[in-house]
């Protein structure tokens, strides 16, 4: 018997709810979407909203974690691959990724986009000081802090840019943007 999450029909199940979800998430303050409305537009019976998920929040959280759990898997995997230097693969990767779920993600940016971003940049800062070293180099210990808060500011507020003006570069024009900046600030360039 097929497991229940490799099922078809549930990713299906899951897909039609979760563009429906966006959908309203673009018009509407998540405390004003009901599961009624939301199964209506997905055509997806309320019965099997509730065979997935608790209520309207449990389906936000779950799909926000989603979404940070990718993203976070992105940046670890070019993490492990680079030593100090150029981070152009991992934010081309990152923004290709933003890209290709723009919708859901900046359905979630409108809803919360400060707690999601603070999740964003928490997960990804560096954990102990050999990796902070690896980021950003000898003789800057004292400003590691400094450093990330500028730099996370920075990239969220491209971001924030991107996303708001119709994302008319592409990802790699500002993934090329996005690391000269950084570049500059670590004082590489």
């Amino acid at each position: 018997m097929p497991n229940k999450k490799d099922d078809r029909r549930v990713r299906k199940t899951k897909t039609l709810l979760i563009q429906a979800f966006t959908k309203l998430l673009m018009k509407k303050d998540l405390k004003d979407i009901s599961v009624s409305e939301l199964t209506e537009l997905a055509d997806v019976n309320r019965g099997t909203f509730y065979l997935h998920y608790r209520d309207i929040y449990d389906l936000y959280d779950k799909i926000e974690n989603d979404i940070l759990v990718k993203f976070n898997n992105i940046i670890r995997k070019h993490q492990r691959k680079t030593s100090r230097g150029i981070p152009f693969p991992a934010i081309l990767d990152a923004l290709e990724f933003m890209a290709e779920n723009a919708d859901i993600c900046m359905a979630i940016l409108r809803t919360n986009d400060a707690a999601f971003l603070s999740k964003l940049i928490e997960m990804n800062k560096p954990k102990d000081p050999e990796e902070w070293k690896l980021v950003f180099g000898e003789g800057k210990e004292g400003l590691y802090e400094i450093y990330y808060s500028y730099i996370t500011s920075g990239c969220v507020g491209v971001l924030r840019s991107w996303f708001m003006n119709g994302m008319k570069e592409s990802p790699k024009k500002m993934a090329e943007l996005t690391e000269k900046l950084m570049m500059n600030t670590i004082g590489l360039n």
